[in-house]
């Protein structure tokens, strides 16, 4: 049982057992059982208050803290009037009569400063002025009650009298009050509390009418009442607690409830003037007491209602303020604020419509989205606000265009969305999408930088191409991709494009799960030094990747390298090469007993990875390998795309000790005066000058020309591509340093590289 259990047990026992005493016992004695019961549920009751103070969150403590005052002044009202019966004190008023009818003050404090926590300012007074109107018709129905017989009484001895039940009953009121107004989860608290103080206050009601009578105080009912009072306001004090319902129908009948509070005061005023009238001889103040109360209920009413009308206006005025700001945000939401055209969401709607206007009427929509190539290079450039100032000028330019076509927006970053719902041929789109791309090109003069940009755009068409607005937009989308990487102007949407998306989509699942699962695997091709002997001698090898599925297929790198590349995916798959290389050269070393080279081919977004020198120095550390054995070999494309940071990460590589290797050179836009300005060790011709050596007169001086400017500039060259005697006995002649090829060695397992080597060098040791 928890304390409070206890404590109400304790005060209930005591209660009945001197209740069932009093039957056989002397009035004297029955006066000292009522004092020990009534002090015994008085400590009860302020126990219970104070309990509920300490097991209060901080919030609801303000409040609790005037329960407690509250049951402490009753409490100590009872300690008094102990004393007084003790010392035989016969006088009226006494010093208890201060204390006893101070607890409905300090409540009703309470519960104002638990409403204010909770409801605004408004509400609050609303509140105050219902609780004023309760408690003057209260009053003057306990006044006229008394008035009657109250002709030998003094006015101070009629106002202590009827303070008594006036504080109770009216805190008992306001605590049904705040129901309506704070709407508690739980209401048992609430409901001991108020029924608590109504039965006080109506004991104390005919307390005081037994002695404005003369009558004895012996009513059983009347003394058991104070006790049963007590511990009914104590439990209700101890569990009393402000915690909002969620329930909406529950809200809206609290709502109603409170619209009817000043009716409701209004009818209890005027039932006073109806005891008035049935009484028999009533005293001649009782209808000056009915006339204050009701004109006070009306003027509270009055007040309380310019107050709430007040509240109302000013929700009227927010509410239109509001609607407002709505009907502004709804504008926003449809409308891209840079550009002043439809955003997003107002151009799939009207997509949508356009769609099912389409069907309906066996008409067709067009959807063109047009996207700006390398619009992130004027960001990148200059700043944000150019790139913005870009983007309205091009929105104007189309707009201009567009004016009688159909619905244009920007749907994201660069990237416009044209709606046509017009019938339209194929060759009228492709002047229209020709006119977009021409108007896009023109030159945009901001702060006095000519910029140009190309535009590429995307079609699809309503229903040739899709059946519903979600689809035709995928489509045009998948239409404006395959228009990027062709770098045509525009496309019309195919089956072919959506079946070569959707194999991209298989392949980049795949690639994650080869990743996750480690289903690579490494190939390595000798490069053969091409020096007097003969054979060749082996001086370093290239790894290769390759892909072998769980079927068992082998995927060659050409059908998974480019979209790697495209996807990001390349960087972690490029890690996994380096460090899988690495350890095979390892290996290798400490098996042959002789040092070799290792080749690995960087990928362009690879060499862009700021990263990339760390991990090679982690890596060379890792394996204990010499630096100057690994060569980097890296495109043109991702040297001379971006040169200034290119060399910047040339530099950084270098300083790890590694050697760098230009892959592929001859086929890109690199020229052989470049060659001096970048830190590299080695020049990899491509195979498609040896194609036609040495049959072909001019690819065999071009081969020859590379060979010795590389030389000039103190740079090694290796051949690749050698796959006929012809071509190894020229590259003799040319002074090339290494080879590599088919004709002296295929991709081969890492164990075919040992016995390779152990081959060599047994023949040169014979």
């Amino acid at each position: 049982m928890t304390l409070s259990g206890k404590v109400i047990f304790v005060a209930l026992s005591v209660l009945v057992i001197c209740t069932a005493a009093t039957f056989y016992t002397a009035p004297l004695t029955t006066l000292w059982l009522n004092n020990i019961h009534w002090l015994s549920t008085n400590t009860a009751c302020l126990t219970l208050a104070v309990l509920g103070y300490l097991r209060a969150s901080p919030a609801h403590r303000p409040f609790k803290r005037w329960f407690v005052i509250g049951a402490l002044a009753y409490f100590t009202g009872g300690l008094l009037w102990v004393f007084e019966v003790f010392t035989r004190h016969a006088d009226f008023p006494e010093q208890s009569d201060i204390f006893y009818p101070l607890m409905g003050p300090c409540l009703i404090i309470g519960f104002i400063i638990a409403l204010r926590s909770q409801l605004s300012h408004s509400k609050s007074w609303a509140f105050i002025i219902d609780a004023l109107s309760f408690s003057m018709a209260i009053l003057g129905y306990i006044l006229i009650s008394y008035l009657p017989k109250s002709a030998d009484v003094t006015p101070l001895q009629l106002a202590v009298l009827t303070a008594y039940p006036v504080s109770m009953l009216s805190a008992a009121l306001v605590s049904l009050l705040l129901i309506p107004y704070l709407r508690p989860t739980w209401m048992m608290p609430w409901l001991l509390l108020s029924a608590g103080l109504t039965l006080e206050g109506l004991c104390w009601m005919q307390w005081n009418l037994n002695a404005l009578n003369h009558l004895p105080q012996t009513s059983l009912w009347t003394n058991a009442g104070f006790s049963v009072a007590d511990l009914l306001i104590g439990g209700g004090l101890y569990g009393w607690q402000i915690r909002t319902a969620l329930q909406g129908a529950y809200h809206q009948q609290c709502r109603r409830l409170r619209n009817w509070i000043p009716l409701i005061a209004f009818v209890f005023g005027l039932s006073s003037l109806l005891v008035v009238w049935w009484q028999s001889g009533p005293h001649p103040y009782a209808y000056h007491v009915v006339i204050v109360s009701v004109v006070s209920t009306l003027v509270f009413s009055a007040i309380r209602q310019s107050i709430l009308l007040g509240e109302s206006e000013k929700l009227l005025r927010a509410e239109k303020r509001l609607a407002e700001k709505d009907k502004e945000y709804l504008q926003l939401s449809r409308t891209d604020p840079l550009t002043g055209l439809h955003n997003r969401i107002a151009m799939l709607n009207m997509l949508e419509h356009a769609v099912i206007n389409g069907a309906s009427d066996s008409g067709m929509v067009t959807l063109l989205i047009l996207d700006l190539r390398h619009f992130q290079s004027i960001n990148d450039s200059f700043d944000h606000k150019t790139g913005d100032a870009f983007l309205r000028e091009i929105s104007q330019r189309l707009q201009y265009i567009n004016h009688e076509c159909g619905e244009l927006g920007r749907v994201h970053g660069d990237k416009f969305a044209l709606i046509i719902s017009q019938h339209k041929t194929d060759t009228q789109l492709m002047q229209l999408a020709r006119n977009l791309c021409s108007i896009v090109h023109k030159p945009v003069l901001i702060n006095d930088h000519e910029l140009i940009l190309d535009a590429c755009i995307g079609i699809s068409m309503y229903p040739r191409d899709a059946d519903n607005a979600e689809q035709l937009t995928r489509n045009a989308n998948t239409a404006l991709t395959h228009a990027k990487r062709s770098s045509q102007p525009f496309l019309f949407y195919s089956k072919e494009h959506t079946r070569q998306a959707q194999n991209r989509f298989t392949l980049d699942i795949q690639l994650r799960k080869a990743i996750k699962k480690q289903e690579f695997f490494l190939h390595f091709q000798p490069i053969f030094s091409l020096g007097k002997e003969y054979p060749p001698r082996i001086a370093s090898v290239e790894a290769l990747i390759r892909w072998k599925t769980p079927k068992g297929e082998t995927i060659c790198p050409a059908d998974f390298i480019p979209h790697a590349e495209q996807s990001g995916l390349i960087v972690p798959i490029g890690e996994w090469v380096i460090a899988e290389a690495f350890r095979h050269l390892s290996l290798l070393i400490q098996s042959h007993g002789q040092p070799i080279g290792l080749s690995i081919n960087i990928s362009p977004r690879q060499f862009r990875d700021h990263h990339l020198p760390l991990r090679i120095a982690e890596q060379l550390k890792r394996n204990a390998l010499p630096p100057a054995l690994v060569t980097l070999e890296i495109t043109e494309s991702a040297v001379f795309e971006h040169e200034e940071q290119a060399l910047e990460i040339l530099q950084q590589l270098k300083a790890t000790g590694v050697r760098i290797s230009l892959d592929d050179f001859g086929v890109g836009n690199s020229s052989l005066f470049k060659l001096k300005h970048l830190p590299l060790d080695e020049l990899k011709i491509d195979r498609a000058f040896m194609v036609d050596v040495p049959e072909s007169s001019a690819d065999t001086e071009i081969v020859s020309t590379i060979v010795k400017t590389a030389r000039i500039l103190g740079i090694s060259v290796v051949v690749e591509g050698i796959e006929t005697q012809a071509q190894l006995d020229f590259l003799r002649t040319t002074e090339c340093d290494c080879i590599q090829g088919f004709l002296l060695g295929r991709p081969m397992p890492i164990e075919n590289i040992q016995a390779l080597l152990k081959q060599t060098q047994d023949s040169s040791t014979a």
